[in-house]
């Protein structure tokens, strides 16, 4: 039970009914060269690094800036973020992700301490490192079950990977949806995507911190993380969430919500490049931090229709 339930806040805004491994596996929504992407896994800092307790929050939206994916990053990426498994038998795991020269990795885990450090060579932009723990760390990990780990790739400059550890038959959810809120995939049908976030509701006034991202992905970088201010960095904003909505998105009590959006932001083409919206928030109740994070729709409304919804943008 999260703080938020056992404070008695309730939030209406909850994961779609349909998983997004159950959208790949269907792989009907989007083109088939998406369906075969894994979704990228928890957000920069996996949820360690929230805000401070929030100030006033602002009276009313501010405009989102354009922006550029940063379609040329030569920097590592998780091929898959979703989880990376601990086999307690061996003591072990193995971490794979896209790369561009050779290196090295380190590795940290939320509670547990140091995971280890692994060279790696680089081939086809695709490598995997390997890690042994002592029974110690071991011990840990099994106990923790699932353990919110940070892996510094130095391949020239250093690079961080936010990823789930999960020990032995520990399941790890895939993320779901939040109702609304969208990924718009193009703007007058040029490549440009824009960001909504989504009305986040609680059924008394509540002071929350939300952030968005687009993660985007490519075949030689692997997943990597854009936010408004720039690769790995996103602002943290605060809000006021009321049963009607954000407040702020609704100035003068308007039945219809103005969210806050960023964009345009430019999709370089001829790159194969897929993108999905994600957004965290951080409810602030009795002064202490409640965090989530999902995936939004993508799409012109962020509407979840019935069947799957669409995770996915897809760019040529």
């Amino acid at each position: 039970m999260g703080l938020a339930a056992r404070m008695g806040v309730e939030m209406r805004h909850r994961s779609a009914a349909s998983s997004v491994l159950v959208v790949l596996a269907l792989g009907t929504a989007f083109p088939a060269r998406a369906a075969a992407i894994a979704p990228p896994g928890p957000p920069p800092g996996n949820g360690a690094n929230l805000p401070a307790s929030p100030g006033t929050a602002p009276a009313f939206v501010p405009p989102g800036t354009p922006a550029t994916l940063p379609a040329q990053s030569r920097r590592p990426g998780l091929l898959t973020g979703a989880r990376v498994r601990f086999n307690r038998t061996t003591r072990a795991f193995s971490l794979p992700f896209a790369c561009q020269a050779n290196g090295s990795v380190t590795v940290t885990g939320a509670g547990v301490g140091a995971l280890g450090r692994a060279p790696y060579r680089c081939a086809g932009n695709r490598t995997t490192a390997h890690f042994t723990v002592s029974r110690k760390i071991a011990g840990r990990v099994a106990k923790a079950k699932t353990v919110a780990a940070t892996a510094v790739v130095r391949q020239g400059v250093a690079s961080r990977l936010s990823f789930t550890l999960a020990a032995g038959s520990a399941t790890v959810a895939p993320a779901g949806f939040w109702t609304d809120g969208h990924l718009q995939c193009t703007i007058g049908g040029t490549a440009q995507a824009l960001l909504a976030e989504p009305d986040f509701t609680t059924v008394n006034p509540t002071t929350i911190s939300t952030r968005g991202w687009i993660a985007w992905y490519t075949p030689t970088t692997g997943w990597h993380w854009f936010g408004n201010l720039g690769e790995n960095a996103a602002r943290w904003d605060t809000w006021t969430a009321a049963a009607t909505g954000v407040v702020q998105f609704h100035p003068g009590g308007a039945v219809t919500a103005t969210p806050w959006t960023w964009g345009p932001v430019a999709v370089p083409p001829g790159r194969g490049i897929v993108a999905i919206g994600v957004y965290e928030v951080v409810y602030w109740i009795g002064g202490h931090p409640d965090y989530r994070w999902q995936y939004v729709n993508a799409g012109t409304t962020g509407a979840v229709a019935a069947g799957a919804p669409t995770p996915f943008c897809v760019y040529p």
